[in-house]
Formats: structure tokens, sequence, C-alpha cells
């Protein structure tokens, strides 16, 4: 049945292994998995493919809820419920890393940072050169200096 639905979400197949296995697979109150229980999974159940019993397992063990009952010294269970070995020190400080993480970087989005409005670029001043300031200080009874884009000047006649 669901050995072909590569369309099926993580929650809707973990959902499945909580049907099958609801003393290690609860999502309301999850308990630390025993390293390699995939290996047992594979084994009692030919139905998940590889892939859809990774991506259960990932999105199960990647849980808010997951993630903070682990702590260290905790009792790892099997398929069955029974301790299967106990959460190692940096099992659980991976854990508390990853929650902590997740909580710095939904702050991050809850406050966003104030925006700031760019401001306009500063007008260029006009280049003056001594030439231009020498034509424009000299007293020309004959007209306005005018300067072209080739700074060449040339005298207006006054009418």
């Amino acid at each position: 049945m669901l050995s072909r639905s590569r369309g099926k979400s993580p929650a809707q197949l973990f959902r499945y292994l909580s049907a099958k296995w609801p003393a290690a697979f609860n999502p309301k109150a999850p308990r630390p998995l025993k390293i390699g229980i995939h290996h047992d999974i594979r084994v009692l159940d030919g139905e998940l493919s590889d892939d859809e019993l990774r991506r259960a397992l990932l999105a199960y063990t990647k849980m808010a809820r997951y993630l903070a009952r682990l702590d260290a010294g905790a009792a790892r269970v099997d398929l069955d419920g029974k301790p299967a070995g106990v959460v190692s020190d940096a099992d659980a400080a991976t854990a508390k890393a990853l929650l902590r993480a997740r909580k710095q970087k939904q702050e991050g989005k809850q406050t966003p940072e104030p925006r700031v409005e760019p401001q306009p670029p500063a007008k260029p001043k006009p280049k003056r050169t001594a030439v231009f300031k020498e034509k424009n200080t000299a007293d020309s009874p004959t007209g306005i200096v005018v300067e072209t884009k080739r700074r060449r000047s040339f005298r207006k006649p006054m009418t």
C-alpha cells in the first residue's frame, strides 16, 4: 500500500508507524528511540521503502517535542516500548543546540530589524577648474562666458 506512495508526507508516514508500533512512536509524548531502530522496522515491515522510512524517522526525530525529551541518561526504547540503551551526553547536547538554534531563528523572524530608509545620493559638485574660475571672475563687458562639453569657451554677444 505505502510502497508506491512517493507523495506521502513524513507526517503521514510516521502516523503509519505510530499505528503499527504505538509504544515507540507517539507524536504527543515522544520517547527517545533506540539507535538503529530502522533496521528493526525493516525486518518487521516490508511495506515502507527505504526512502519513506528514512523520511518518516527524520521527521519524527526532528520534532521539537522529541528533541526536548533527549536528556543525558534518558532511556531509549525499542519498537515494543522496552528500554534499549540510554541517551548519550553528546546526543543530548546536539538536541539542545538544535532547539536553541530554532528558537533564535524564530525570535529573529518575530522581531524584524527596522527598515532604514535609503538616503538619496549626494548631488555631485560641479567641477571647477582653474580656467573656469578665471573666466567667471574676469569682467567681460561684451557678454557671458559659457563653457561647453569640450571645455571650449566662447563669448556670447550681449543684445
